[in-house]
């Protein structure tokens, strides 16, 4: 066990009344009256290895931004650009002193907005340095790395951590939720290959969490328990995986004809080779137009064979054979090479999300019914590609028991993801018709779903989100949470409550 850098003051918890809306949540309207003033943040700023950036200062604009540009409009108090644990440990002194709110980000992709804030924002986005040991086949990364991090360091070598697609996500975020990518089926999640991490907890303590020593309970709960619930985590330990065999990607699409033939066809490709293949399998229409034709919506599928061209060829075949691609692009490549050829930024701007998990494949009621919520589309200025998504995630995440680690959803080959999506030029109607489309779209296929979302997909109108997200581990999460944070210093609008 290591306790480091400790300061030596009271307990946080100690510091005059509890805080009210701490954690993340934006727009906070009916917090605590906030009791700071401008020589308190200078106070606060000449403490901080890093930088605090303050309204009106060159950067702040940049540093304020989130991803989710429809909460670009809840804007910080201060944005305290720490430079390590230190200041971490000195931000949320300072804000529980104060009684002030705040928000963690480390890549600020919170699809919900809750790596914003109108009260301090502590960003650990200047914590990204990345290094390994292949000695001890250790790859290590700072809380504020991002994907693109962690494929800078790795790329041309034979080794990687699984981790996600879109470059700029955060990785603490990634890990901390679970950690779905192209990898996962074949070499399990993010989560899955961390072997150690560093975390400020509510008392100030910066402590090393790993399976072995006095905090087990915390890295179990750390392991798919959400970001911001139970500290700020400062660096992280991974297993490395090798990665020496070349892969083949796929991305090919098809047009509107045998939808439904398709969509089970892939659906048993995936099956078939749960743990070679990984696919993102979708529908979406051809044009942006309002209430497209069912004849305009298109097949796609994106991912990777891990294997030579002919292996995925052969895998692929029953889908090739059954309508003859619009487009088709398979590639037999290094692992490094395909890691670049799917990152997306997607989603950025303005958007709304919803998710919910597939226990084996949606039937063929079920996809009759997604596509025709396609076609009930209300429209927009965007071409909605988002409309509905299946991402492969069982194989090697299955072979995990449930309750082995806070992620719950071993039971799941896939996540099945909607969108709706809108630009400036779109109406306050335009998007009232969009987001009542998503919602009603999103009960519709319920039935068809186990119930459970993706915490790293959060959604503020997700009903009972707390079972959704965690399950039967819940109970166990909200025992961890009273222990390590007791006056639920790390709070939000979709914290984990203590027991």
């Amino acid at each position: 066990m290591r306790d480091s850098n400790a300061l030596p003051r009271r307990n946080f918890l100690q510091a005059g009344a509890a805080l009210l809306y701490a954690g993340s949540y934006p727009g906070s309207l009916n917090a605590a009256p906030a009791l700071h003033s401008p020589k308190n943040l200078r106070a606060l700023g000449r403490s901080l290895h890093g930088r605090l950036v303050l309204p009106g200062e060159m950067g702040y604009a940049m540093a304020a931004a989130p991803n989710n540009a429809r909460y670009a409009d809840i804007l910080p108090l201060a944005v305290a650009m720490c430079a390590d644990a230190h200041d971490v440990q000195l931000c949320l002194r300072w804000a529980a002193e104060h009684r002030q709110q705040f928000a963690i980000r480390s890549g600020g992709h919170n699809y919900a907005g809750f790596s914003t804030t109108r009260g301090l924002l502590i960003d650990v986005k200047a914590m990204n340095k990345v290094w390994y040991d292949l000695d001890k086949n250790r790859g290590y990364i700072q809380a504020g790395a991002c994907n693109q991090d962690m494929a800078d360091a790795f790329s041309g070598t034979n080794f990687a951590i699984p981790s996600g697609r879109c470059p700029t996500v955060g990785a603490s975020g990634l890990v901390l939720g679970g950690g779905w990518g192209f990898s996962a089926t074949h070499a399990g999640l993010t989560c899955d290959s961390l072997v150690q991490t560093d975390v400020v907890l509510a008392n100030g303590q910066h402590v090393s969490v790993d399976d072995r020593g006095d905090y087990r309970d915390l890295f179990w709960a750390l392991r798919g328990g959400g970001g911001g619930n139970f500290g700020v985590n400062t660096a992280f330990s991974f297993e490395l995986h090798e990665v020496k065999d070349d892969v083949t990607i796929f991305n090919i699409v098809w047009p509107g004809e045998k939808q439904i033939e398709l969509l089970m066809a892939l659906q048993d490709i995936q099956r078939n080779h749960a743990c070679q293949i990984s696919t993102r399998t979708k529908a979406y229409p051809d044009a942006p137009g309002a209430h497209p034709k069912h004849a305009q919506l298109l097949v796609a599928t994106l991912g990777q064979f891990f294997g030579p061209r002919e292996k995925a060829l052969e895998a692929l075949a029953p889908a090739l054979k059954l309508v003859k691609p619009s487009k088709s692009d398979i590639r037999q490549m290094s692992y490094w090479q395909a890691r670049d050829y799917l990152i997306t930024d997607d989603p950025n701007g303005m958007y709304d999300v919803r998710s919910s998990y597939v226990a084996d494949g949606l039937p063929r009621e079920a996809l009759e019914r997604m596509l025709h919520w396609m076609t009930k589309w209300p429209g927009g200025s965007l071409l909605p590609q988002n409309m509905g998504i299946l991402f492969a995630i069982g194989g090697k995440v299955r072979d995990v028991a449930c309750d082995a680690t806070a992620y719950v959803h071993r039971n799941a080959n896939y996540i099945f993801e909607m969108e709706s999506a809108w630009a400036p030029i779109d109406s306050p109607d335009v998007v009232r018709r969009q987001q009542a489309w998503l919602s009603e779209y999103f009960a519709a296929m319920q039935p068809f779903m186990l119930r459970q979302s993706y915490v790293n997909f959060p959604s503020r109108e997700l009903p009972h989100w707390a079972n959704a997200y965690y399950g039967t581990n819940l109970a166990r999460l909200m025992r961890v949470k009273k222990k390590y944070d007791p006056g639920n210093l790390f709070t939000f609008e979709q914290s984990i409550p203590p027991a």
